[in-house]
């Protein structure tokens, strides 16, 4: 195992500060007078003990593998200020513009020379606000690169759900990551109205600096020099032999979950971690993976523990929202993925007791082994994803019904042997056609409900009750409807016939059901299915998944009337029913639905 410390890197720009002393105590002629560093070292001497005594006193922070590197650049002296009273109308982003021009300034600057007012974003006329005067023949190589930064053309990002300023930078920009502190001091300068960087909210706009490709990237920050180095440090880099984590396993299961939850897991190189204006934490994801919610939730899987408390308070406190699962707390895959999601503020994992109902009617239900589920905001339907655990022999849910239940705020994933069932490569087959005759009514229900069982009809038939050669005389009237159904022969009318004729008719084969001419829906359906000897009940018709088994992933429930035609039932339900859901009552056994 490679054994290092974490690295340290300070950036003092100390000629800068002393001038002419600085030389004559490099060349050996005099030391330098005391009175000729106090001021200029005050501030930093102070910073820099702040910031370097908990990793002075850690000693489990030298013994951890180069997992995490920690930088620190120089920290400024305090800057001259002047007075701005505020101007009816006036807001800060205005202020820094009429103020300095198209020269970016540091957000975080005017609120640390303004500690006494709590929000910058909130400000009165007649308040007074101090702001920094800018000193570019002080640091003019400082001031070269930033009037170049501002002369460049910036890009404007749209931010994504899931977003991180630490991907943003690494991936979007294809910044290194020894070169990203100075870029997020420079976002932060280029967006002085976004004060949380933890929190990015999609949808809003981030003026960008420009990508390395197109024009020359960010000043990198020093190499980070080594301190109480071990010998193992020294040796060269490709010797150096990384230790996979102990999660792979897990990981292969988080990533997909954590996906569908348009969340990123990173396990392949790098990662960043701001800690405020003058230092930054770099990880190795191969060894420290980190799982980013779209809410910002950050975690940090250290399946090795080797960041040290320090380290992990030192983050916190700069971000609020990162969290950290140690080893033990990654040995069970889906109590670490269940810590991993309870640490967000917008979701929550808990094993379900319950089914869960995607549609009242048809009652469809599902019953997975974890529900993972957002929270309640407003009237937005939450967030749901089931996790289903299959056993030996078990097969996955069909695309059509993975269609159906994402189509209602359901995403089904489904987990074997340790590892996420991949979506099916093909897509779904096209629903078959619901019959819909809810606009029809009388003989034209008829005509088509008999169409669809196959049967074939002639409309305004004419039929012959009395003959002359047989009755002397001739007399025929204008069925609606004729069926011929083998021997029988049937008539299909809407206005009463005589008891007569209704008589001779029968007595010549021929049978008359008489239905009302604006009649619809069941009692419609029950005299002509009857009428033509088709038995028709209605009930409440279960369907189950899987069918055989004592174990039920997927139950649904049909009212309808059921009509028997053929080897194939037949049920007529007077409600709307999404096409692909039709696979949930027609799989197995067959049929047609018709709408009525």
């Amino acid at each position: 195992m490679e054994i290092s410390v974490v690295h340290i890197s300070l950036q003092p720009n100390v000629r800068k500060c002393c001038g002419r002393d600085w030389e004559r105590l490099r060349n050996g002629r005099q030391s330098l007078p005391v009175r000729s560093i106090r001021r200029p070292f005050r501030f930093v001497l102070i910073t820099l003990a702040g910031l370097l005594l908990p990793f002075l006193l850690s000693s489990p922070l030298l013994a951890r593998e180069d997992s995490a590197r920690l930088v620190f650049q120089k920290t400024a002296g305090v800057p001259k200020t002047s007075v701005y009273i505020v101007k009816k109308g006036e807001w800060l982003a205005y202020i820094l513009r009429k103020h300095y021009g198209d020269v970016p300034v540091s957000l975080a600057l005017v609120r640390s020379l303004n500690p006494k007012i709590k929000n910058l974003n909130r400000i009165y006329p007649g308040q007074r606000i101090n702001l920094p005067v800018r000193e570019e023949a002080d640091h003019p190589e400082t001031a070269d690169a930033d009037r170049k930064d501002s002369a460049s053309p910036e890009a404007v990002y749209r931010i994504r759900n899931g977003d991180s300023i630490s991907r943003i930078i690494l991936s979007e920009l294809g910044i290194a990551p020894e070169e990203a502190l100075p870029t997020y001091r420079l976002i932060r300068r280029l967006n002085p109205e976004m004060e949380n960087m933890a929190q990015l909210p999609a949808g809003q706009t981030l003026l960008l600096p420009p990508a390395p490709g197109r024009e020359p990237p960010v000043p990198p920050a020093a190499e980070p020099v080594q301190t109480a180095a071990r010998p193992a440090e020294q040796e060269p880099e490709k010797t150096a032999v990384k230790i996979p984590p102990a999660g792979e396993g897990l990981t292969a299961i988080i990533r997909p979950v954590v996906g569908r939850m348009r969340g990123t897991v990173t396990d392949k190189g790098n990662y960043f971690i701001p800690l405020g204006e003058n230092a930054q934490v770099t990880l190795d994801c191969f060894l420290i993976p980190v799982v980013e919610l779209d809410d910002g939730t950050t975690v940090l899987l250290d399946f090795g523990n080797r960041l040290s408390e320090d380290l992990k308070g030192l983050i916190r406190k700069a971000w609020p929202n990162y969290w950290f699962l140690a080893g033990d707390e990654l040995r069970e895959e889906f109590a670490a993925l269940r810590r991993i999601v309870n640490n967000s503020r917008k979701y929550g994992m808990d094993k379900a007791e319950r089914p869960l109902i995607l549609t009242a009617k048809p009652e469809i239900q599902v019953y997975p082994d974890w529900i993972i589920a957002g929270r309640q905001t407003g009237d937005a339907v939450p967030y749901r994803q089931g996790l289903f655990l299959l056993g030996g022999g078990e097969r996955p849910f069909s695309p059509e019904i993975r269609t159906f239940a994402e189509r209602n705020g359901f995403i089904i994933t489904e987990i074997a042997g340790g590892r996420v069932v991949g979506q099916p490569a093909s897509r779904p087959a096209a629903p078959p056609e619901i019959a819909d005759l809810k606009d029809l009514k009388g003989i034209a229900f008829a005509e088509r409900l008999l169409s669809i069982l196959g049967e074939k009809t002639v409309r305004n038939a004419e039929v012959v009750i009395f003959n002359q050669a047989r009755d002397g005389f001739n007399l025929s009237i204008t069925a609606d409807l004729l069926l011929d159904k083998g021997e029988r022969r049937l008539i299909i009318h809407t206005k009463k016939l005589p008891e007569q004729f209704v008589r001779i008719l029968k007595e010549a084969g021929t049978e008359v059901i008489l239905l009302g001419d604006a009649e619809r829906g069941r009692p419609l359906i029950d005299s002509l299915l009857k009428g033509i000897n088709i038995p028709v009940s209605f009930g409440y018709f279960s369907f189950r998944i899987p069918a055989e088994g004592n174990r039920t992933r997927l139950a649904a429930t049909l009212p309808a009337l059921k009509a028997t035609a053929g080897s194939q039932p037949l049920y007529l339900i007077d409600f709307d029913l999404p096409p692909h859901a039709l696979s949930l009552f027609l799989g197995a056994g067959g049929g047609r639905i018709i709408r009525y």
